[in-house]
């Protein structure tokens, strides 16, 4: 955030001192406190990238934008829904909001739960006399600042959309609502954790939080399916059909709104609706301010981790580097990067919500075919293919592999006396192949082969030999820097569309194996030429020098 920005946001905070002062806060130090807190975020990423750049303030400032230009790239997918004239706002905003939620709370799950959770300032901060209050505002406001700027990202070509098609009107509540909508996200997020903090501690808790990371983007996934589900077609019409359970949806609720006030509905379920989608945010937001001692106490915990976990998988690292890895090199390397992955908070906290949700894309689209066929229908169908949905986790994990919270401890691999450097990167994919991809691709094919039978296998096997090969390759052209030498605060900033771009490769991929299924024996040639694909790829695609790996730092 560039320092000019920086001064703008806080004289906008200035106007709210009166509502800050009254929650028990000092604005004083609240106030020097983000200012330093924004200082320091304006300085992180040229540490990293000053070797490359000497303009520094420059490649600040472009770099921040960078990444909020991506975003409302992405915000261009909601504007046919906004100006969508079908009068049934009900339909349009709430598939508006349901994608308006669902990226804000996967960026808030993967990128701002560390911000929240940033235990690093409490030894300054907590040994003057600032309260507990006072310290848990400051961290909520300085994550909501950067949600807010996200949000403004995502929705500035939706906001201007709705502003012509539909008028003043709309645009203020809409604005309104995206307020409110962030206020929710943050603030249930934190008692999230809050809760979560009270009765768990050091590295358990560390896990749960990842746990839960992982559970909120299923459960944004599977609210797709039910902001969907809550419309039926009768006589070729939208009809929304109220439920108990629709309470539980935030997107209905808001949906309601616009619903209520420019679509002409005054059902009771519509009030009910918009009454939750004022009330809930503004009272989470009292209990979250009142809490907020507790928060800080709790977080306290965050600091004591345990190694008992560790210590237990060990034995399981260095059996499964023998199994993986010929050299010892390799096997060392192994190790590390699967006791990396396993301990890396940072990591864990960008990668494991990816691979829920991969996991559970595919049921998703279970779902919508299960309402329009029979059960027998649905198991001699082809929705097996589905699990090339599953490809995704390979490419967003890979993309992360380079990066690190401890990346200048990457020295020690430059001073070890390494015949072969492509055992940093063979080791490190082959980390991930066995502790991360292999487990979740076996529980999903039990969960396939127990609905479409053992005739699938031949398919199963190919999917897994196509993932298998894209490992080293997704390596070789995504990791231009060795595994956790980069530092994440660069993490995200040009990989973006790395992942969009893998798209068309797995509808390629798809196709492919659809068309070799309909060649007469065609499935076995092809599995025993992806077994040499697999041989090829991984013994001479990380054959690099020495020279060619330096690290930035």
């Amino acid at each position: 955030m560039a320092e000019s920005s920086d001064f703008r946001t806080l004289k906008i905070l200035d106007r709210f001192r009166p509502i800050i002062a009254k929650t028990g806060a000092d604005y004083d130090v609240l106030r020097l406190i983000l200012r330093v807190k924004f200082q320091m975020d304006q300085r992180r990423v040229p540490t990293v990238l000053s070797a490359r750049n000497g303009n520094k303030k420059q490649k600040e400032g472009n770099l921040y934008l960078r990444s909020l230009w991506l975003y409302a790239l992405m915000g261009l997918i909601m504007v046919p829904f906004v100006v969508w004239d079908t009068g049934h706002y009900m339909l349009q905003m709430g598939l508006v909001t349901a994608m308006l939620m669902f990226m804000i709370m996967t960026s808030m799950i993967s990128d701002f739960s560390s911000v929240l959770l940033d235990i690093r300032d409490r030894n300054i901060i907590m040994t003057k006399p600032v309260n507990g209050r006072t310290v848990g505002l400051a961290r909520a406001i300085h994550a909501g600042v950067y949600l807010l700027l996200l949000t403004g990202s995502l929705t500035a070509a939706p906001l201007v959309a709705g502003l012509i098609a539909h008028g003043i009107g709309f645009f203020l509540i809409f604005l309104v609502e995206l307020v409110l909508i962030n206020m929710l996200i943050l603030v249930t997020t934190s008692l999230i954790y809050l809760f979560m903090m009270k009765f768990l501690d050091g590295e358990k808790l560390k896990d749960m939080i990842n746990m839960m990371q992982i559970l909120l983007s299923i459960g944004i996934a599977v609210g797709y399916q039910l902001v969907i589900r809550s419309f039926s077609i009768i006589d070729f019409n939208m009809v929304f059909t109220p439920a108990w359970w629709q309470l539980l949806l935030p997107p209905v609720w808001y949906a309601a709104v616009f619903e209520l006030l420019f679509g002409g509905g005054g059902d009771a379920w519509l009030y009910t609706f918009s009454a939750f989608a004022v009330i809930v945010p503004m009272v989470s937001l009292l209990v979250y301010v009142k809490l907020m001692p507790s928060f800080e106490l709790y977080l306290e915990k965050m600091a004591h981790a345990g190694q008992a976990s560790g210590r237990r998988r060990g034995g399981w690292d260095r059996n499964m580097a023998k199994v993986f890895s010929r050299s010892r090199e390799e096997q060392a390397c192994f190790r590390l990067s699967a006791s990396m992955m396993r301990s890396e908070r940072e990591f864990k906290l960008k990668v494991y919500p990816s691979m829920g949700l991969s996991f559970v894309l595919p049921y998703v689209f279970w779902f919508t075919q299960l309402q329009s066929s029979s059960w027998a229908e649905f198991r001699e169908s082809s929705f097996f293919y589905t699990l090339y949905i599953l490809l995704l986790l390979i490419v967003s994990v890979v993309t992360m592999l380079k990066y690190s919270g401890q990346y200048k401890a990457f020295w020690t691999f430059r001073a070890a006396p390494l015949a072969n450097e492509n055992v940093l990167y063979s080791g490190a994919l082959k980390a991930f192949l066995c502790n991360m991809f292999l487990p979740v691709f076996i529980l999903n094919t039990i969960i396939f082969v127990w609905t479409f039978g053992l005739r699938i296998l031949p398919d199963l096997i190919v999917i897994f030999l196509v993932a298998t090969a894209l490992i080293p390759l997704s390596g070789k052209l995504l990791m231009r820097k060795p595994p956790f030498s980069q530092s994440f605060s660069v993490a995200g900033q040009s990989d973006g569309w790395l992942v969009f771009a893998f798209f068309p490769l797995m509808a390629l991929l798809w196709g492919l194996h659809v068309f070799i299924r309909t060649i007469p024996a065609g499935i076995w040639i092809y599995i025993a030429l992806l077994i040499v694909i697999n041989m090829l790829f991984w013994t001479m695609l990380h054959r690099v020098k020495r020279a060619a790996v330096m690290v930035e730092g």
